[in-house]
């Protein structure tokens, strides 16, 4: 959480960030249809965390879409979502816990539980079967094993470190570890590799520190962005890492002299997307060494996040500002140009595209 944390006084109630589903204030003129969702962090401590609808047949987007429909806010720190049988899942990380939505309405479910808490630090949830997600958590050394349709807390897989990003290959789930923030005497720098059929830790992999963004390609092999430690006495720079999954072997394929964060692929699996001293790159599988002249300035902008549509190849990133105020979405096509452009919440940070 060392993006967007500024550590600020004002400490909203708990009890505004419960569901009322009983008195909804249901918005008019919104159409929850193919499109993108953008989850809002929102400033930490101050429990401003939002969700807004971009449509992108239409070009509109709607904004605060969770407190207009249930009379309430999300809660501190709106950390991911996942989209699991019509259902919206909201991972809220300083609040601990997971909402659970109508994907179409975004009311809260009556006819189940709508909250499941019992986390320390949630931040993704990784859908593996319909009644079986694995939730990882910035705070604990286990990965939770939920049941979304019961929305209960079913077992946890003994990690050892704090768990971040994930992705499915095959029938093993690999995990970064991201953070040492609650306890500095891990180093974070491995993927760990989990059995997800038998819920059990089988190894780790060593790659650079701060490993997060985490991706596949077309040829199944793992692509790890590890942000790297500037401030730690043993100083590293952030670093791009490739995973071949069968041989669980780890390959260094190319350094950043600067900051580098977040990362995404083309449909296709062919080009990686990241973040690279504010602006945004793109790599090559097949060459990542190699310098690609496509280049997305982010002069007088602070991108925060990007995200791909996994159909049509476009490019969404996310403005930050100044953390504090409303943030703006960029969408941009495959070669970079300038589409259209949005207002989001605070901290726009999660990109989930429905219907596309």
């Amino acid at each position: 959480m060392k993006k967007a944390i500024l550590f600020l006084s004002v400490v909203l109630s708990l009890l505004l960030c419960s569901c009322h589903p009983d008195d909804p204030v249901t918005p008019s003129g919104i159409n929850i249809g193919k499109g993108v969702f953008v989850l809002n962090q929102g400033t930490y401590m101050y429990a401003n965390a939002s969700l807004t609808f971009y449509d992108t047949e239409a070009d509109t987007a709607a904004n605060n879409l969770f407190y207009r429909v249930n009379g309430a806010p999300i809660g501190d720190v709106a950390q991911s979502l996942a989209l699991i049988n019509g259902k919206l899942y909201i991972v809220v990380n300083n609040s601990n816990y997971i909402y659970k939505v109508d994907a179409q309405t975004l009311k809260c479910d009556t006819t189940q539980p709508y909250l499941l808490d019992g986390f320390i630090s949630p931040r993704y949830m990784l859908p593996l079967a319909p009644n079986k997600v694995y939730v990882s958590d910035l705070a604990s050394a286990d990965l939770y094993i939920v049941d979304p349709e019961e929305m209960t807390i079913t077992g946890t897989i003994a990690m050892g470190k704090p768990t971040e990003t994930m992705v499915l290959v095959g029938r093993e789930v690999y995990v970064t570890n991201w953070s040492n923030y609650y306890n500095t005497s891990v180093v974070n720098n491995t993927v760990m590799v989990v059995d997800a059929q038998n819920d059990l830790k089988v190894q780790e992999i060593v790659v650079g520190k701060e490993p997060n963004g985490m991706v596949v390609d077309r040829n199944g092999m793992i692509w790890v962005l590890c942000e790297g430690a500037f401030w730690d006495e043993e100083e590293e720079y952030p670093s791009l890492w490739c995973i071949n999954p069968l041989t669980k072997k780890a390959t260094c394929e190319r350094s950043f002299a600067s900051s580098a964060a977040e990362l995404a692929i083309d449909p296709r699996g062919e080009y990686l997307y990241c973040i690279v001293d504010g602006n945004v790159l793109r790599i090559s599988v097949n060459s990542p060494q190699s310098d690609d002249p496509f280049l997305i300035s982010g002069e007088g902008k602070t991108f925060f996040k990007i995200a791909v549509n996994p159909s049509n190849g476009d490019i969404y990133v996310s403005d930050a500002k100044n953390y504090m105020v409303n943030g703006q979405v960029y969408r941009y096509s495959s070669d970079g140009v300038l589409l259209s452009s949005f207002s989001a919440g605070v901290c726009p940070g999660y990109f989930l595209f429905k219907g596309i």
